[in-house]
Formats: C-alpha cells, structure tokens, sequence
C-alpha cells in the first residue's frame, strides 16, 4: 500500500517559494532557530579565530565601540556618521541575508526573515522582539515592527552625548535594511520612530517598503546599486554553491589571506624575468601548482613546462636524462625547467648541475629553471647535503607558499573551489556541501594542506549520490584525528572546547571522527527519548539521512 500523508506534510516536503507571508502564520520553532544560528558559531581559540559559519568573527568590548562611535562623530560631524555606520549595518545586513540562503537554504521566505531578529540578538548589540511582520513580493510590499531592549548603540551614544534629539542606533537600523532587502530583492527601509538614545524605555522600529515612506526616501539615495533589482523578481535560493571566480584560468591562485596575497604579488613581480625562482613550503601547499602559475604569467607561456622529481635520480636511475640529448634541459629550451624536491638530487648531478648553470651563463638565456623544497634550506647547505654554491645560484628569487594552517580564512573559497572543480571532473551534480561536512572541514588541521583538502572533497565527490548532498561520510574516512582545538558554542551560550595541558582531559582527544560520531549519534538519540525525528532535528539531519547513518552503523 503506498505510503499516505497528510496534507499538511505534503505542503512541507513540496519545494516552494513564498510569496506571501505573515509572522503569524509562522511553524513555531521553524528553522533556522536561535539554536540552529548559535551552531554556526564557532571558536577556535587556540588559533585566534571565531566563526560565525565561513565569514570570520571579532569579539570587541562595547565600550571600544562606543569609543569608536564618539571619535567619528567629533571628526565627521552628525550627519556623516549617521550615514557611516548605516551603511556599515546595511552591508551587515547583507552578509547575514547570504549566511541564511547559503547555510540552511531556506525555501520558507517567513521563516528566512524571521532569521533576521534571532541574528540581531544572537550577535549581542539588542534584544529584539518580533511584534509581527508582512509582506508581498507581487504587489511590492513589506510591513514590520519590531521591540529592540537595551540597545548598545543607544547606551554609548547616551554616554558620550547624553540625551539626543534623534534617534541614534544607526548601524542597527541599517543592519534589518539590508537583510530584508537583500532576500526580497527590493528596497525595504527601516526607521526608529522611538528611540533608547531619546529617552524611550526601549527602541521602536517599522521597516517598510520603499514607496510606503513616500516619493524618494532619502536612504534610497545611498544604496541605489544595491535597490535597483527587478521589482517583482521573486527570492529563489541557490541550489548549488556559488562557482569559484575566473574559472576557466588553468592555475589561478585562490585566496584572500595576507600570506597567500603576498606570495600572488611576489609571483606578478618576477614574471617579467628569466631569474631563477625556488618555491619553499610544506608538501601539499602547492608549489608545482605556483611554478605553473609562473610559466603562465611569464614571457613565454606557450613555451614548454618541463618537470623533473629529483627524489627519482636518489637511486642513480631515472627515466628522463638532466643533460645531453632528450634530457631535461633539452625538453625545456626556450621554455621552464621545474626541479621538484631539490635537494634530493644526489651530489654528483648537482656538481653537473652547477656546471651546467655556469657555463658563460647561457641557460638564462635558454630557459628559467624554477625549483621546490619542502627542506629547511639553511640545514642542508650546513650539513653539506646540498652544495652551497648551487642553492645561492637556485634560490635568487624565493618565494614562501603558506601551509593552509596559516591560511584558514581561505578555507571557504577553497572548499568551493574543490567541490565544483571535482563535480565537473567527474561529471557528478551535488546539491551541496552539508552544513557539518563544511563546518567540520573548518576546523580540521590538514597536515596535507591543499593538496589533502583536495584529495578530501574528491573523495566526497566520487562516493556521493549524484544530485545530493556532499557529507561528512563522503568526506571524512574515520581515520583522520580531530584538530587540537575543537571549539564551538552550545544553544545554551556555553563555550565548548577541548582542555588545554594541565587540566583533565577531554573525552574527544585523541578519538577519531568515526568515534566520536557514533558517540554523537548515541547522546542525540538519548536526550530524544530515542524519538529519531527530534534526534535528527537536533542534529541538523533529515530523518532518511539519520536513518541511514544508524543502519550504517549499527546503531538501529
């Protein structure tokens, strides 16, 4: 007999996106809960991070921000500050629209707005209470109130000026415009019409549409880029993470954290010479993938790229000659010889070597040679295991690849960056990267850098079902161990996180993630009642998904 659900459930399962909606008609404890946000937010204290999801977070005392706050206003006057910190909050407000899209890939537009006040409050600036809000897309509209209590703004603005004749909790204002009107994707604005800076025991604030407050509000005159979408275009979420940037460059360099930008300016400032270059880093951090990115950048791109292992001639046997005809030096003329592992290139080739570089100096005009260690260079010139004139000749140029230990704020892009190159590859659609999966890969410690995070996600990518989610049992074999700092915030505000040396030590240290899931699985399923469903819930699971998970592990 086939399987009968109610209408209700139907209407859940079913894709949908709302066009209308009311707060009062929201599923009370629909997610993205105020638990569901405190999730996302992670601390690795050991390495001097905090993560609200896969965008970087500060803690910074109140009392700095209002100093902050007093400082702009006696430098910029009133009116420039106001417009400061509201284009500060608006911009605030845009990136936490993208976490909810991004994270819980909401389909229920009420319940992705309603996300809206939990963040507000979650981040510690206000209270905020939900009187009710409304909208329309079709007929453009957006109508809400809201209660915000002990408003930090309003506090330091009190303090440094006393009572005011305006309101004055302007980033906080900002914040609500920009996420509202990022998700509809037209222009709502939100005022105080009472305000704590005034006076008021608490602050009142109404976001409507544009046209409400009336022909060209003057908010409209700071973010005209932003307001300018198609009127009527209804939210639809992303299915997929968004693609890397410039996709189709072959080698191109993905990062934002200061070490990789300064390796990227050091590779763009020396691409215009045939100097020799060595690239130093750990294994794994890509440094062939930094010699290529050279050649590339270089004066002659379509010349050849020759690479030679020099760990194969450590037996005195290797399939490609350095020197004479069909050797090495032969195949790259006019183009790159890449020496991989430098110094483990036996004595005797290095002599040759040296030889070879030195003869009337040629070979620069011939061919770059570029070279990799993942050797501490100034060990192996000492214990004369590398000749010493030949490392000076090689090392010209040096260029540091960061290990992606000092490079975790590169995580998120990388990890998209993975998982759209390997689908593509392996011609394998998937829906997402699951919200544990990503978290997890944030705060694993990689002690294969990049190459391992790629090796992980292509992993992932082979062993998930074709347009599905990408998880951590497609990821994660079992065998790797937790990093050293295992932080994050429970629903109840409490730090959780591993002991430091000194202090009784924590369960989880030393266990392998297959371990400490079935342990997870275990501790849910008991505070449940052994009630499945509200297990995965609390999880963050579907109930197939737990189901699965259980079966797999014995745990039914």
């Amino acid at each position: 007999m086939a399987e009968r659900i109610t209408l209700t459930e139907a209407s859940r399962k079913a894709p949908r996106i709302t066009a209308r909606g009311d707060s009062r008609l929201l599923d009370e404890g629909a997610a993205p809960t105020l638990a569901d946000l405190a999730g996302a937010l992670q601390f690795a204290l050991g390495d001097g991070r905090i993560w609200l999801s896969d965008e970087r977070m500060v803690m910074m005392q109140t009392q700095v921000l209002g100093s902050l706050r007093r400082d702009v206003i006696k430098a910029m006057g009133m009116d420039a500050a106001r417009s400061l910190f509201y284009q500060t909050g608006w911009r605030q407000g845009q990136l936490y629209a993208d976490l909810v899209r991004k994270r819980f890939h909401q389909d229920d537009m009420t319940a992705a707005l309603a996300a809206g006040p939990r963040l507000h409050t979650m981040e510690g600036f206000v209270k905020v209470t939900t009187k009710r809000f409304e909208f329309d897309i079709k007929r453009g509209h957006y109508h809400g109130e809201f209660h915000w209590h002990d408003s930090t703004e309003a506090v330091e603005h009190l303090r440094a000026f006393g009572v005011s004749d305006c309101p004055t909790c302007w980033m906080q204002v900002g914040a609500p415009a920009g996420f509202t009107t990022t998700l509809l994707g037209q222009p709502v604005i939100f005022r105080e019409v009472e305000c704590m800076g005034m006076g008021a025991e608490r602050c009142v604030v109404i976001g409507r549409n544009a046209a409400a407050w009336g022909a060209n509000p003057p908010e409209l005159e700071e973010f005209a880029p932003a307001t300018t979408r198609p009127r009527n275009k209804p939210w639809n979420p992303a299915a997929t993470d968004p693609k890397p940037a410039k996709p189709d460059v072959p080698h191109a360099i993905i990062g934002k954290t200061a070490a990789i930008e300064r390796a990227r300016r050091l590779l763009e400032r020396v691409a215009g010479y045939d100097e020799p270059v060595i690239f130093m880093g750990e294994p794994g951090t890509g440094k062939e993938f930094f010699a290529r990115r050279l050649h590339e950048i270089g004066r002659t791109p379509k010349a050849p790229f020759v690479t030679v292992n020099c760990d194969a001639y450590a037996g005195g046997y290797s399939e490609m000659p350095l020197f004479g005809k069909g050797g090495a030096f032969e195949r790259a003329q006019g183009g790159t010889l890449f020496l991989n592992d430098l110094f483990s290139l036996p004595r005797p080739l290095q002599s040759q070597l040296a030889a070879h570089l030195g003869q009337e100096g040629a070979t620069h005009r011939t061919l770059r040679v570029m070279s990799a260690t993942g050797a501490a260079a100034r060990d192996a010139v000492t214990s004369g295991a590398f000749r010493a004139d030949l490392y000076f000749r090689l090392s010209l140029l040096p260029i540091v690849i960061p290990p992606l230990r000092d490079r975790r704020d590169d995580l998120p892009m990388l990890i998209d960056h993975f998982v759209h190159s390997h689908s593509r590859t392996h011609r394998k659609p998937l829906r997402q990267i699951t919200v544990a999966a990503r978290d997890l890969l944030m705060r694993y410690d990689f002690p294969g850098n990049v190459r391992e995070l790629s090796n992980m996600i292509e992993r992932g990518v082979i062993y998930a079902e074709p347009g599905g989610d990408l998880e951590i049992s497609h990821i994660f074999t079992g065998m790797e161990q937790m990093p050293e700092f295992v932080e994050g915030l429970h629903a109840s505000g409490r730090i959780v996180r591993r002991r430091t040396q000194g202090t009784l030590a924590d369960p989880t240290e030393g266990r392998t993630f297959g371990e400490l899931e079935v342990e997870t699985y275990r501790a849910a399923l008991a505070a449940a009642d052994g009630n499945i469903s509200a297990a995965a819930r609390a999880l963050g699971l579907s109930r197939a998904k737990l189901d699965y998970r259980l079966a797999k592990l014995g745990l039914t």
